[in-house]
């Protein structure tokens, strides 16, 4: 039998295939960088259950367990910021109670995120022939 490596390898043939799956799906989602929702850059990661922080901006802030935005949080952020109506909010709240996915009732404009640039290095180049030509005195100056 080959031996499983990897995130769910450790379970062996226990749990099934479909629950050894979503753990892996979990666990990488948990382990890679996500987007800051101050600065835009791709640097948070978790730093305890809920707990995440922006390597960049020293961003700290409370989101889900395993993503730092949950379904509900996006729900109660654009009801925050007056882009739905009472009914609209209860009824997403109600299809979220009965386990639907939430798509979002106004088109909110996604931004890209940012990225970090690499520093330019600036080469060091040597004097150029002409200031060395001037440093040193001229031959037919010393010759007349």
């Amino acid at each position: 039998m080959a031996r499983k490596t990897g995130l769910g390898g450790g379970f062996g043939a226990r749990y099934g295939t479909l629950v050894r799956r979503r753990y892996i799906d979990v666990v990488t989602g948990l382990r890679q960088k996500h987007e800051c929702p101050r600065c835009r850059f791709r640097t948070v990661k978790r730093r305890s259950v809920g707990v995440w922080l922006c390597k960049k901006c020293g961003y700290k802030f409370a989101g889900g367990a395993y993503t730092p935005s949950t379904k509900l949080g996006q729900i109660a952020a654009r009801a925050t910021r007056g882009q739905m109506s009472p009914s609209t909010l209860s009824t997403e709240l109600e299809s979220l109670r009965a386990g639907a996915t939430v798509a979002p009732s106004v088109a909110v404009k996604q931004r890209k995120p940012r990225t970090r640039r690499k520093k330019a290095e600036i080469p060091t180049e040597p004097a150029s022939a002409s200031e060395t030509d001037s440093a040193q005195p001229s031959s037919t100056a010393e010759e007349a």
